[in-house]
């Protein structure tokens, strides 16, 4: 039997599911870093909130760093906060079970889990480490129990377009930007997902042009490509 061809009829609410699986847990991931880092350094006033609110196109709801970290991480009256995003993903992955397995859900299940901990806690630091640690190991079940393919990209693809998203509103180097693109590339290129393959083209073609992302209309030019990839489908 050829693994790579298993692949189970997906509804349009099962793939709006698994996309968005991908992006919140990565989401999730990714700030969570950030946040940490912040927390590391004992709330180093370094850290400009209001700046970091303004490049991921986050409203600012805070009236000091201390606010911005307990309330960015657990207020569930902020939607972009952490604790919105873990349940968003735990949302999609209950209702993927059968096709994503109960190994991939338990982990997206702890993440959650561990966030609902944090929140209770004087010192969420290490309860933040254990999310990373259950979304990480999430990734892995993903890639190495979810036999159908198909499925298993759509995932990648929410991954994908997440990571690059917030890479190129935080700057990131460009190196890994062209990494993050060309993986997202193929992930796409292994599902069944219409996108607009014009738009893919634009945004592979312009990070491999550019030097740097200092350019902030250059920047907002790539996210309106990125987000209007699966615009038609």
């Amino acid at each position: 039997m050829d693994f790579s061809e298993v692949k189970t009829p997906l509804t349009l609410k099962q793939v709006d599911s698994l996309y968005w699986l991908g992006r919140y847990s990565e989401r999730v991931l990714s700030s969570l870093r950030v946040l940490m880092h912040v927390y590391d350094s004992e709330l180093d006033t370094t850290f400009d909130y209001a700046d970091y609110c303004e490049k991921l196109g986050i409203y600012n709801a805070f009236s000091s760093l201390a606010d911005f970290c307990r309330r960015y991480a657990f207020d569930r009256s902020y939607q972009s906060s952490l604790l919105c995003g873990a349940e968003a993903a735990n949302g999609n992955a209950m209702m993927l079970r059968d096709i994503i397995g109960s190994d991939c859900l338990s982990y997206v299940e702890l993440s959650l889990g561990a966030m609902r901990e944090a929140a209770a806690s004087e010192a969420p630091v290490l309860l933040f480490q254990r999310a990373v640690d259950c979304i990480m190991a999430f990734r892995g079940a993903v890639a190495d129990t979810v036999q159908d393919r198909n499925a298993l990209n759509i995932i990648r693809t929410g991954f994908g377009v997440e990571r690059l998203d917030f890479y190129l509103r935080l700057a990131i180097h460009e190196r890994t930007v062209l990494f993050e693109s060309r993986r997202l590339t193929e992930a796409i290129s292994c599902t069944d997902v219409a996108c607009d393959s014009l738009q893919l083209a634009k945004i592979t073609g312009s990070l491999c042009e550019l030097d740097d992302f200092a350019d902030r209309a250059d920047k907002m030019i790539l996210l309106q490509l990125i987000d209007s990839l699966f615009s038609g489908s």
